[in-house]
């Protein structure tokens, strides 16, 4: 008897699924279709259809972009990236690092760091679930496994593991525009070479030299287009001096120690990240490991990156060259002002306002040639092959010395330029401790302000702060003498327009 004929409906459906494959193997297939290889034979090869070999070409950027940052694990095959973006970066960046140094990290550290991350990039409604860092782990192929017992005992040089491990990983995120180091330094702002070998082997804590300290944090990007404003640490907040001035070239702030302190670096970050801000641009700032230097919250455009505090100097980009040439160039115009004033026959005086302008003045002359020559001394890789040597600074000290001679002036014997520069490199500029009370002083008496008086209040500014401010009609005329004067020298269409900017400037003011 025949069997009636089964139909169709019936049958079982089999359904193929679909096979997924890895980074790592969509890489393989890339390379095997850029060597030449037949289509048709590497689909066969890894059993997927041609439709799905071409979906993998067309998107071979972003696989060999996924492949070669390590954001993904290789072995996972998916590109989906997760809502908390940033906080993911922060901190897979944090895990490589942690590696690196050879620091065991397992779950709950994780969970933790993520927290804090979190709270620093303003994620307030993220929390830390077991299903998110379960996640978290499935998207990086994390796996947390007991360290041995050996590894424990591995010597590692901290100078090492930053130059090869962990400054790549900034430097592959950041173009060098965006790539800013910020250093402290000491400056006694009226010292001159006349006294300095008195000064030699004293620390700030004796007298009037400590007086005439302010603190200077100096910073600047990676490729010499662009340095920060100058911030001027002094220890009055409305010195003498600045009477009726509503404005500065630099960023000023005060301490009774004229020092960096926590809360200074913390205004200091949130000005600059509004300033990134504005111009849609993320940065990071390269700083020294210091009780001085916390992390700040809420930061928006600005990653602070910490240096290990076991590391020399010399990985400091500012500290190469940078603040060396801001110093002399300053020494310079200090040492010119003070011949002028005893060839003119008239008393040298010089005020924390003057520092101010000259410090500015300097500050713009540095030149991108020497902070690109710092940053390659420090580690930091050049995006140029080599620098101008027709660009290079040249050392104005002989020319000064003999200027000085000349003028009757002795300048002490056997004392350079960069070493005059160079003799209050060792000033203590930051807190150790924040809210200190340690003392600077014996000699400084806090003012009724609060803050340590200064030689410039007491006899070096005090009398020219006296002097009434010019009024418009003063200025305008002023105005126009420096135009007859530039005019008569070969002019520049900046030199006019700044002219003009001037003018526009003043004229709407009200008279006064």
């Amino acid at each position: 008897m025949a069997e009636a004929p089964v139909e169709a409906s019936t049958l079982p459906v089999t359904v193929k699924k679909k096979k997924s494959l890895s980074i790592e193997e969509k890489i393989d297939i890339i390379n095997a279709v850029e060597s030449g290889k037949k289509k048709a034979e590497i689909a066969a090869e890894y059993g997927i259809k041609k439709n799905s070999l071409s979906s993998i070409m067309k998107n071979k950027d972003k696989v060999l972009e996924a492949f070669e940052s390590l954001r993904f694990d290789p072995k996972r095959k998916r590109l989906r990236t997760a809502f908390y973006t940033d906080l993911e970066e922060a901190l897979m960046r944090w895990y490589r690092i942690a590696q690196c140094l050879n620091v065991p990290v397992n779950g709950p550290m994780l969970r933790l760091k993520a927290n804090d991350f979190a709270q620093k990039l303003g994620h307030n409604d993220f929390k830390c679930s077991n299903g998110w860092l379960d996640r978290f782990k499935s998207r990086y192929g994390l796996v947390f496994r007991a360290q041995p017992a050996e590894a424990s005992g591995v010597s590692v040089d901290p100078s090492t593991v930053w130059y090869q491990n962990i400054l790549p990983y900034y430097l592959n995120d950041y173009h060098p525009k965006n790539v800013f180091n910020i250093k402290e330094t000491g400056l006694l702002y009226r010292m001159l070479p006349t006294n300095t070998f008195a000064f030699k082997g004293e620390t700030c804590s004796v007298g009037k030299l400590c007086k005439d300290r302010i603190t200077l944090v100096v910073g600047a990007n990676m490729d010499g287009s662009e340095k920060l404003p100058l911030l001027v640490i002094g220890k009055n907040k409305n010195p003498h001096c600045f009477k009726g001035i509503k404005s500065l070239p630099v960023h000023y702030e005060a301490n009774r120690m004229a020092w960096m302190t926590s809360d200074i670096f913390e205004q200091w970050m949130q000005k600059l990240d509004e300033k990134f801000q504005a111009q849609q641009r993320r940065v990071v700032i390269f700083v020294d490991s210091s009780p001085a230097h916390p992390e700040v919250k809420n930061l928006k455009s600005i990653e602070l990156a910490f240096f290990p505090s076991c590391l020399s100097s010399k990985f400091v980009a500012m500290k190469q060259g940078v603040i060396k040439s801001l110093k002399i160039k300053y020494r310079h115009c200090l040492i010119k002002k003070f011949l002028s004033s005893v060839e003119g026959s008239r008393e040298f005086t010089f005020s924390l306002l003057d520092a101010v302008d000259t410090l500015h003045l300097c500050w713009s002359t540095v030149t991108p040639e020497t902070i690109i020559k710092s940053y390659e001394e420090a580690g930091f890789k050049s995006q140029k092959e080599e620098n101008d040597p027709a660009n290079a600074e040249r050392d104005p000290g002989l020319d000064l010395v003999t200027h000085a001679l000349g003028a009757g002036v002795e300048f002490p014997e056997g004392l350079s330029i960069e070493e005059y520069a160079a003799l209050d490199d060792d000033l203590e500029t930051c807190e150790a401790v924040p809210n200190d009370e340690s003392e600077c002083t014996e000699e400084s008496q806090p003012d009724e302000t609060g803050f340590y008086t200064s030689d410039e209040e007491d006899d070096g500014g005090s009398l020219e702060t006296e002097l009434p401010l010019p009024s418009k009609n003063e200025a305008l005329t002023a105005l126009d003498t420096l135009k007859k004067f530039l005019r008569s020298q070969d002019m520049n269409d900046g030199l006019h327009n700044s002219l003009a900017e001037l003018e526009n400037f003043i004229n709407p003011l009200p008279p006064k």
